[in-house]
C-alpha cells in the first residue's frame, strides 16, 4: 500500500505542490488525490 498525498487546490496555492515535487523527484511510489471541497 503506498502513501497517499492529499492535494489542495492547485490554483490557489503552490504549497501543496511542494510535497509532489519532492516525492515525484526523488521516484517514491505514493498515490495522490484531491479531497471533497467540503473538507478544504
Amino acid at each position: 500500500m503506498s502513501p497517499v498525498l492529499y492535494v489542495g487546490n492547485r490554483n490557489d496555492s503552490s504549497w501543496s505542490l511542494r510535497p509532489w515535487l519532492v516525492l515525484t523527484w526523488a521516484g517514491l511510489d505514493f498515490e495522490w488525490t484531491l479531497p471533497p471541497n467540503d473538507n478544504l
